[in-house]
């Protein structure tokens, strides 16, 4: 192998730095020493569907089209997304395509599979009733099942943290196990794998880990989670180091890092008091009441394990009647009277009624310009009701920060909130309240700056600025001696490499490659259902 990536879903430095001084973090300290690192800057907003799709892609989200775990049709029902929503060409494509072979293990959003030359076992989200994960097909067999391979969110949700501490560290195990297994069985030129635990423990145990955050607390029990989780990865790393070649390249990368969260802004009680989105009374919205009693009853139904079985002798119309109001229990919104919707707690947009785009819209194109104009100003005022301080830092419209072929399917308005705060949708008794889902706390979130380490023969060593996800693509393919699309907007990062390797390869170019389609991979009701339960469990949705 000639390269390889470790992927870090949130690394954070502030976490990984004082481990390394302390010795804990001995392979990610050998690479750091040995070569080139940094901060790795994210999208805006800094989460895992635009920054893994812009690192996969080399492009804004303008170009690949993903803002979101999930997206809203016409009818406002959220829909989650899947690799054929992705709107440009992946590295992966390149490499294949100039005779380099790919190992892909577990990289976020690439269910349904590609064919590649080399293998390809998808990452989250990928639905646990699926059988064509991998590619080959066969592989799916000696992987074993999806489940294995990603992290049980429920048992956070059922207020069990320790059960889902030792969950996490169980599935990097054998993440770990899996690919080790994977780079003995094949020889390819380039390897990839990105263990997403790191994101799901810094959401839910950084106040046992940052000792400044308000809600700080000792648990001798709960304690050390986090630092605990690096360190597994860490000897992963080691292990994995020890299945390839002295020679090869490595990279350690994130999508985006981490810090506290303390407060959640119910963003809706805003909208409402604003009159830019008028709601159903709770206590009329009969929908309202039986989604959430539908939700509650098929908790109880898959913990008896008898989901599958329910399943098999209802009517496929029952199931699809109840995910559709289950989806509906967010969007208890008159749409008729209504500017504008939060779209969820990870997306952190805003979407404008528009009458052209959706089946209630009620903004006509000439109404649009006026209407953006006073959501930006009446979100910039919002303030903490105790000290009278902002609450967030910017409003962007679309074309501020994307450009490209798939802009018109991104969010109108994206918000970013001032460090310790997000927003989140939903029914609330006041603006401002202390950060959860669905009963757990929450206490870290994501920051705009991640990790880069770039370590091997053809790097230099030091310290490197200005880097984005955007660059890593470019730069793989620059390792690789491959032409870099013209339609990629990130830059090869020179700075990384020796001055032997830059003197003597040049930056060549190709106007191939660029938008892509593919056929749509539309979700069942069920597998819909699952990933719907997974990401509302992992704390993405409102």
């Amino acid at each position: 192998m000639d390269t390889l990536v470790i992927g870090l879903d949130g690394g954070e430095w502030d976490v990984i730095s004082p481990l390394i001084a302390d010795g804990r973090l001995p392979n990610l300290a050998r690479l750091k020493e040995q070569g080139v690192s940094g901060p790795l800057e994210s999208t805006i907003p800094p989460v895992s569907p635009l920054a893994w799709n812009s690192i996969q892609t080399g492009t804004n989200p303008g170009k690949h089209g993903v803002y979101d775990f999930s997206w809203f049709d016409e009818d406002y029902r959220r829909r989650s997304i899947n690799s054929t929503d992705r709107k440009a060409t992946p590295f992966w494509k390149v490499m294949n395509d100039h005779n380099t072979s790919t190992g892909l293990f577990k990289i976020p959003f690439t269910y349904p599979p590609d064919e590649v030359s080399g293998y390809m076992v998808t990452g989250f989200p990928t639905p646990s009733t699926v059988d064509d994960f991998a590619v080959p097909q066969s592989l799916s067999e000696k992987v074993g099942p999806v489940d294995d391979l990603f992290e049980d969110g429920s048992l956070k949700s059922e207020g069990d943290l320790e059960a889902f501490r030792d969950n996490l560290h169980d599935v990097a195990e054998h993440q770990t196990d899996v690919f080790c297994e994977l780079l003995d069985q094949f020889d390819t030129d380039f390897g990839m794998t990105v263990y997403d635990g790191s994101d799901r423990v810094q959401h839910f145990f950084w106040k046992y880990f940052d000792e400044s955050h308000p809600r700080y607390i000792e648990d001798k029990k709960l304690d050390g989670a986090i630092e605990e989780y690096y360190e597994m990865v860490d000897k992963g790393i080691g292990r994995i180091l020890n299945n390839i070649d002295e020679d090869c390249d490595i990279l350690v990368i994130s999508d985006h890092g981490f810090g506290p969260l303390t407060h959640d802004i119910h963003i809706d009680e805003w909208l409402e008091q604003e009159g830019f989105l008028t709601r159903q009374s709770l206590s009329l919205n009969t929908k309202t009441v039986i989604s959430a009693s539908i939700e509650a009853g098929w908790k109880t139904i898959k913990r008896a394990d008898l989901d599958k079985f329910i399943r098999s002798i209802v009517p496929a119309s029952w199931v699809d009647t109840g995910q559709r109001l289950k989806s509906e229990r967010r969007n208890d919104v008159d749409w008729e009277k209504t500017d504008v919707f939060f779209t969820t707690l990870s997306g952190q947009g805003f979407f404008i009624n528009i009458e052209e785009k959706f089946t209630k819209g009620i903004i006509t194109e000439d109404q649009y310009d006026t209407l953006v104009d006073e959501i930006k100003r009446s979100l910039q005022s919002i303030q903490h009701p105790e000290t009278g301080d902002d609450l967030l830092e910017n409003v962007y419209e679309k074309d501020e920060i994307y450009e490209g072929w798939a802009i018109e399917d991104a969010p109108d308005l994206v918000a970013i909130t001032k460090p310790e705060y997000t927003l989140k949708g939903g029914q609330s008794e006041t603006l401002l309240q202390s950060s959860s889902q669905k009963g757990a706390e929450r206490t870290g979130d994501h920051r705009r700056d991640g990790i880069l380490v770039a370590s091997g023969p053809s790097f230099d060593t030091g310290s490197v600025e200005n880097s984005s996800v955007m660059d890593i693509a470019p730069t793989l393919l620059y390792l690789f001696e491959q032409p870099v699309p013209n339609s990629m907007d990130g830059r090869v990062l020179s700075d990384l490499f020796s001055a032997e390797i830059q003197e003597e390869r040049e930056i060549t170019k190709t106007d191939k490659y660029g938008k892509s389609s593919h056929t749509g991979r539309e979700w069942s009701s069920e597998e819909e259902s699952e990933l719907e339960d997974r990401l509302d469990d992992l704390g993405y949705l409102s």
